[in-house]
């Protein structure tokens, strides 16, 4: 049987109706209970989300600036989080609304039946604009060629204007900026709600562009609060950029990679706690002798006599192949490491100290401990890469649960 609510909610401009009743989502959480109940099938990988950690992060920003509301930032499946999964841990909470990139994630949040206000601050083409009815949604102006195709609009939308300041990425440019204001005059159905800018390296030791961009956006931001009085929301630093939000003269910090308790600026001295950690399990053990290899193109040769896992976990499954040979798992309190090439869809991990690993013994893929050497930011640092890049890179597909 269809439910009435889905069908509501699948559309994606909200037309018939856009936010399931809480009565359909008690049905809906009693349904996926007992689905679990009756399907033994338990996944081999599990993504965790520490529910205690994330308020906390949150919690922990609030109290450190306390004169600034908070937007947490949930594109790209929340950093790989899970999109619904954080936002539902968070709906409740005081924030000023959840930042999305996409209409596609703005539609989402609605249908699992979140209520708190969306900013969609990635670019909308303004023919989808004009067609949504989803409630509660802003979009972000980050080209002057969406204002001068909302001419003809007919109902009304709310508006945050994203300034170029300094990053030449996004934004309305300076020489745009007259332009932009009269055609929003003209348009009695545009309002516009905030005013916005992005910092390119907050997080460089050196300040001088990010003073520089600043200084633009306190001019800039200057005319466009000016020209529309009502304006709500002004907003430029996100986690790396926290420290200049007062200086810059804003009153929304967009809460990023920091509410997931990672912060990669220069200055961070908050006690912030990863939100995520990945479980698997062994799938066989083998003795592999001295001299034989494992793995794609021999990249690893036995010393001696060890005991080789398997974990059926590889780079589609967020295990980095730059981990080859450099990463670790952890089983039984030991930390094993990755030896030869990760897979698309295994890695092999070294057992020989771990008497009682066998099939099926579990493996922490990812740790929650930041000093962990499979956490996260350790992770990062030997791929060369971000945090947000191997966070992201965990797809949709695997299974979250948000636990205490």
């Amino acid at each position: 049987m269809v439910d009435i609510g889905d069908l509501k909610s699948l559309d994606l401009f909200g037309r018939v109706g856009s936010i399931p009743t809480p009565g359909t989502m008690t049905i809906r959480s009693l349904i996926r209970s007992v689905q679990r109940r009756l399907d033994p099938y338990a996944p081999l990988i599990e993504v965790s989300i520490s529910k205690g950690a994330l308020l906390h992060n949150l919690h922990t920003y609030q109290k450190a600036y306390p004169d600034m509301e908070l937007a947490p930032v949930l594109k790209s499946n929340a950093y790989g989080h899970g999109l619904t999964h954080v936002a539902r841990v968070l709906d409740k909470e005081d924030i000023a609304f959840f930042m999305v990139d996409s209409l596609y994630e703005a539609r989402q949040l609605r249908i699992a039946g979140i209520r708190s206000r969306i900013l969609v601050m990635g670019y909308v083409r303004p023919r989808d604009m004009k067609r949504i009815r989803l409630r509660d949604i802003d979009f972000a102006i980050v080209a002057i060629e969406q204002l001068r195709e909302l001419k003809d609009i007919r109902s009304s939308l709310r508006l945050h204007l994203k300034l170029d300041t300094g990053m030449h990425r996004q934004g309305l440019a300076e020489a745009d900026l007259s332009e932009a204001i009269d055609l929003i005059r003209e348009q009695s159905m545009l309002s516009v709600m905030g005013v916005c800018s992005h910092l390119g390296d907050a997080d460089g030791e050196d300040e001088t562009n990010t003073k520089r961009q600043v200084a633009v956006w306190q001019r800039l931001s200057r005319l466009v609060s000016d020209a529309f009085p009502a304006i709500e929301f002004r907003h430029l630093a996100a986690t790396k950029g926290v420290r200049f939000a007062k200086e810059a003269h804003t009153n929304v910090i967009r809460l990023g990679i920091g509410l997931y308790g990672i912060d990669t600026s220069p200055r961070n001295d908050l006690r912030l706690k990863p939100v995520l950690s990945m479980r698997s399990s062994i799938s066989s053990v083998r003795s592999v002798p001295e001299g034989e290899w494992v793995g794609y193109n021999a990249t690893y040769t036995a010393d001696t006599v060890r005991r080789i896992a398997s974990v059926p976990a590889g780079y589609y499954e967020g295990v980095d192949r730059a981990l080859s040979n450099r990463g670790f798992m952890e089983v039984g309190g030991i930390h094993c490491p990755i030896v030869g090439r990760v897979s698309m869809n295994m890695a092999s991990i070294d057992v020989t100290d771990v008497e009682s690993a066998k099939a099926g013994t579990a493996v922490t893929v990812i740790s929650a401990e930041p000093d962990q050497p499979n956490s996260i930011e350790r992770m990062a640092s030997l791929c060369n890469t971000t945090p947000y890049v191997l966070l992201t890179h965990i797809p949709a597909h695997l299974r979250r649960s948000v636990e205490r």
